[in-house]
């Protein structure tokens, strides 16, 4: 027999469901939004730092990616150092080459040296894939370091790698700003002796200092402390420029340096160009006696005379040693009657310098099981085009988003997910289909993944409410059900346009003032007034902002409440100002007449709307 109510019994119960597993998520994000926001620990962050550029191997060689891609994974959950991490590389055409693995060492690293790119094809870049899998289950007796890996939970793409030949002998011209180092990026630099790979020692910073490394490297930012040519706007490194580099990871910096061309063999000092990928520098000291040195990747053992980096393993020789500053060979010789100085460098104090690309992705369980290892794949992930974009009149963000369909394990139906700001959430939002690219636009990324929805008449998709469940279109009365495809599998539009309605700025406000723990001297939360519009004690007066607090713009995967970190977030600026009255009294009109007459004072405007509060995306 038929009974009509249950239809709307189910409704009910998939309503509850979705409302406790919402609530889940606010509680989870809540805890996070309240601790220290220099550390997050309720969340799981992957890190790959890898060169920007690589050279081709040719026949039967393999060149090495240099430095070695190095994955890093910042996790409060202990349990993931046992996962295994493989990478591979993955051509223009979808080809993948064979994967290489890395064990996480104590310090959750992994690093990936065994890495080339094959001469075969006429291509002119590549991607990293990176894959993260359980560990087989397999018998003690059976487990070895070539057993297949279990179920892969994530799977990871970087950027396209940009494939040389070989290093330019000459100096890069500022418009081909692509392939120039530019000021303020990272860069990795690596010492070779006679071009040899089993002789290569990396930059890196070990026990504070700065130290030659066989075994990792470090990412250095490139500060341009004086130019050789006063320019403007973000520029390339030219040659003559005084530097320091800062290590990323701690912000240990080095002593000004000047950064000097290497060509065979001899500094050229009069070069002012600009400093091209993976052409070799040296690092210029001047002496307080006006003599010149340099950085040297020399081991510092009594009787060494070349630096002779070991290979790993190598009895009697250190993983890695301080570096230390060397005077060059200098030459004083005259040419057609004019003096010419030039400094002759060996291997050992010149460097390759090459820029470093990064592609990072944060996660978290938003169910509240805290589940180490998720139980569904977390990727494809959720990726932003572009920044977003704030409407002030609408008060409305627009954001450009990859991968923004997922497919709902149960209904099977492509999905779209919630969009949360913090623990507020999930908030309204319109979906469109973005532009399809032109015939001469080449934006098709190699390793492609699920597909998004069919668009309707006029372009308009769907519209997800705020139980994050596919509604009627505003263009049809029937629902589209799009099955997601196999990964690597190009089908649907690249990216997603979604239009989020955003709370009211006043509760944007109380949020970020409950995860700052500031409380009202009743013991409940502060709210903030036009006499006082700063909401952190500790900031002093005057203070139009929350330093270092907004709330982290968040998609979330209704199914099972696995959240996702877009990289952004949206804080709040205050842009009214109460003009002081202290010491007012000691000061009165030319006429004598006294301030509490209150004639000659002219009111003030009136606060502006929301309290003076505006957003700002970070």
């Amino acid at each position: 027999m038929f009974h009509p109510e249950q239809p709307s019994s189910s409704k009910r119960k998939l309503d509850e469901a979705a409302e406790q597993s919402q609530n889940k998520v606010r509680r989870t994000v809540r805890d996070h939004l309240a601790m220290d926001y220099a550390r997050i620990m309720t969340m799981t962050t992957v890190i790959c730092l890898h060169a920007a550029v690589a050279q081709k191997s040719y026949g039967s060689e393999k060149r090495f990616l240099c430095p070695p891609p190095v994955v890093r994974i910042e996790t409060p959950y202990g349990e993931l150092k046992n996962q295994q991490l493989s990478m591979c590389i993955v051509t223009e055409n979808g080809d993948r080459g064979s994967d290489q693995r890395s064990p996480l060492d104590n310090n959750m690293v992994a690093s990936f040296k065994y890495l080339h790119v094959a001469g075969t094809a006429k291509s002119k870049s590549f991607q990293l894939a990176l894959d993260i899998a359980e560990p087989h289950v397999t018998a003690p007796s059976e487990q070895t370091t070539d057993s297949a890996p279990g179920r892969v939970w994530a799977s990871f793409d970087s950027a396209p790698v940009t494939i040389i030949s070989k290093p330019s002998k000459k100096t890069a011209k500022t418009r081909n700003i692509s392939s120039c180092i530019l000021a303020g990026g990272p860069v990795s630099l690596f010492n070779r002796i006679n071009s040899q790979t089993v002789r290569t020692k990396y930059m890196t910073i070990e026990h504070a200092q700065l130290c030659a490394s066989n075994l990792s490297w470090s990412a250095f930012n490139v500060t341009v402390i004086r130019r050789h040519s006063d320019s403007a706007g973000p520029q390339p490194v030219t040659y003559g420029s005084e530097i320091q580099l800062v290590d990323s990871l701690t912000g240990i910096t080095t002593n000004p340096l000047v950064i000097r061309k290497v060509d065979k063999g001899k500094v050229s000092p009069d070069d002012g160009g600009p400093v091209s990928q993976m052409q070799k520098i040296a690092l210029q000291r001047i002496n307080p006696d006006g003599s010149r040195s340099y950085l040297s990747a020399a081991s510092p053992v009594p009787g060494a005379s070349m630096p002779g980096a070991p290979t790993p393993g190598s009895a009697g020789q250190p993983a890695s040693h301080p570096l230390l500053f060397q005077a060059p060979r200098v030459r004083d010789e005259l040419r057609d009657g004019v003096r010419v100085v030039t400094d002759e460098v060996d291997d050992y104090l010149c460097w390759t310098i090459v820029g470093i690309s990064k592609f990072q992705y944060t996660f978290f369980d938003g169910s509240g099981h805290n589940s180490p290892v998720p139980c569904v794949p977390i990727t494809p992930f959720p990726t932003l085009f572009t920044a977003p974009a704030y409407r002030a009149a609408p008060h409305t963000i627009e954001l450009t988003v990859s991968n923004f369909f997922y497919q709902h394990p149960d209904t099977l139906v492509s999905t779209p997910l919630e969009v949360w700001l913090g623990n507020i959430g999930p908030l309204r939002q319109r979906i469109f289909q973005a532009t399809p690219p032109g015939p001469l636009t080449s934006v098709t990324p190699y390793a492609m993944t699920a597909g998004a929805a069919i668009p309707t008449d006029g372009g308009q998709l769907v519209e997800a409410g705020p139980s994050g469940n596919i509604q009627h279109s505003q263009h049809g009365n029937t629902h589209q059900v799009i099955i997601a495809p196999p990964r690597f599998i190009p089908s649907g539009p690249l990216h997603t346009i979604v239009i989020v309605d955003l709370p009211p700025i006043n509760d944007i406000v109380k949020t970020i003032q409950e995860g700052m723990g500031v409380q009202n001297a009743d013991g409940g939360p502060n709210t903030i007034s036009h006499a006082n519009p700063n909401p952190n004690p500790g900031s002093g007066p005057g203070s139009s902002t929350m330093p270092g607090h907004a709330l982290p713009l968040l998609f979330i995967r209704g199914s099972d409440g696995m959240g996702y970190h877009s990289g952004r977030s949206i804080a709040c600026d205050h842009s009214y100002h109460e003009v002081s009255v202290d010491g007012i009294h000691s000061r009165s009109p030319a006429d004598g007449r006294s301030p509490a007459d209150g004639v000659w004072i002219a009111p003030g405007p009136a606060p502006p709307a929301n309290g003076g509060w505006s957003l700002r995306v970070i």
